[in-house]
């Protein structure tokens, strides 16, 4: 990005927006153009790298391409959370990525510590820093078009959307059949979510901590709004084109069998959590949370069997959690906490990681993509995009 702001200095501007809760400066390239502004954001959450290679390709496409700028400035944010992209290097550098090493590897934090899920909603005021830098981002440039490039484990490419844009259904389509790339036809994100068309799913309006159900006891909870619904306030479309890492094949786990699965493996987690030392890490609080997504997946399971049926993700949200207890076994023997004690529960974990894992590549038989399909596959998408907003 540094030498395209160098080479291009006419068209191009790279300026620090904001800095990271470890000090890490968030950088955002604008491309200039039009008068209206699209913002494009790499690496909404800590483990999803995928669209830093995107963002690169689309720099180099909308400056090789004047007719993409006629409409639009382009603002291109390379990532919302550094910090915890840092902790996901030892898989994400390197391409194609195997199952164990990505969990073995994996990091994802608590939602109260991921920057794109801590905006602003009635009751909540918990922004983090980088939140704070992508809402002053956006109250500035306004964007008729905010993209967060997501991406999945397994499954097929899809959207999630703010507003129902009958128009991206082709987009979808188009974009996934030219790279290749199948349609997931119901997320485990997405069940209960509208929908205009295959692969296309709205995302609510978020509810103000008042007027939020109470949560079953363990269940996961949101914590704010995410960046699309803020971008709603300028009424900007905002998307995520979610594209796979692996392409697997389909499984056979009834809903039924994947909730007692979930269910089970979040005890497991539970009491070997219980009985390492009470030292903190980052990694910690992580395992809480996938434990709490596993107990609220179990039960949207039982209440929505058809959906939830042959869900990737059953299986692999426990390898999370599990490759995020490893870590956090390791953080603490680092530490000098736990001696022989914490060793032995360490090689028990190992145990339960190992056959958690061997139980997901028997079932998914995971292969990777190419790099340049998922990026093809966000880069069309976003041009796709783009298109509508600008004619609209």
């Amino acid at each position: 990005m540094s030498a395209l702001a160098d080479g291009e200095p006419e068209w191009c501007e790279l300026r620090v927006v904001g800095r990271s809760r470890a000090g890490e400066p968030l950088e955002m390239l604008t491309v200039r153009g039009g008068p209206r502004s699209a913002l494009v954001m790499a690496g909404p959450h800590a483990n999803e790298p995928v669209g830093a290679a995107t963002l690169v390709t689309l720099a180099r496409y909308v400056l090789a391409h004047p007719e993409v700028r006629e409409e639009l400035t382009w603002h291109l944010l390379l990532s919302s959370d550094p910090d915890g992209g840092r902790l996901n290097e030892a898989w994400s550098c390197s391409w194609p990525v195997h199952l164990e090493d990505y969990h073995r590897g994996f990091y994802r934090p608590a939602v109260g510590d991921q920057p794109e899920c801590t905006f602003p909603v009635a009751g909540f005021s918990g922004q983090l820093p980088e939140t704070r830098a992508v809402m002053s981002v956006i109250d500035e440039v306004r964007p008729v078009l905010s993209v967060g490039l997501h991406n999945a484990d397994t499954g097929g490419a899809f959207y999630l959307v703010s507003r129902s844009e009958s128009g991206l259904v082709d987009v979808l389509a188009s974009a996934a059949a030219r790279h290749s790339i199948p349609l997931e036809a119901m997320p485990s994100d997405c069940i209960g979510l509208s929908s205009p068309g295959p692969g296309v799913f709205v995302v609510p309006e978020p509810l103000g901590l008042a007027d939020r159900p109470p949560a079953a006891s363990g269940e996961w909870q949101p914590a704010g709004a995410f960046s699309m619904h803020y971008a709603a306030r300028h009424d900007g479309l905002g998307i995520s084109p979610e594209v796979p890492v692996w392409r697997t094949l389909p499984i056979d786990l009834p809903a039924a069998a994947s909730a007692a699965y979930l269910r089970e493996a979040a005890q497991v987690l539970s009491r070997l959590l219980e009985r390492f030392p009470a030292g903190p890490t980052v990694f910690r609080p992580a395992v809480e949370e996938q434990v709490a997504i596993m107990r609220l997946m179990a039960r949207i399971a039982d209440e929505n069997p058809v959906d939830s049926a042959n869900q990737d993700l059953s299986l692999l949200v426990p390898l999370r959690g599990a490759g995020m207890l490893l870590r956090h076994a390791e953080a603490l023997l680092a530490e000098g906490a736990g001696g022989a004690r914490l060793r032995r529960e360490q090689a028990a974990l190992e145990d339960v990681f190992r056959a958690w894992c061997a139980k997901a590549e028997q079932a998914l038989r995971p292969v990777p993509f190419e790099l340049r399909q998922l990026v093809g596959y966000q880069l069309d998408t976003i041009l796709g995009a783009a298109r509508l907003c600008a004619a609209a």
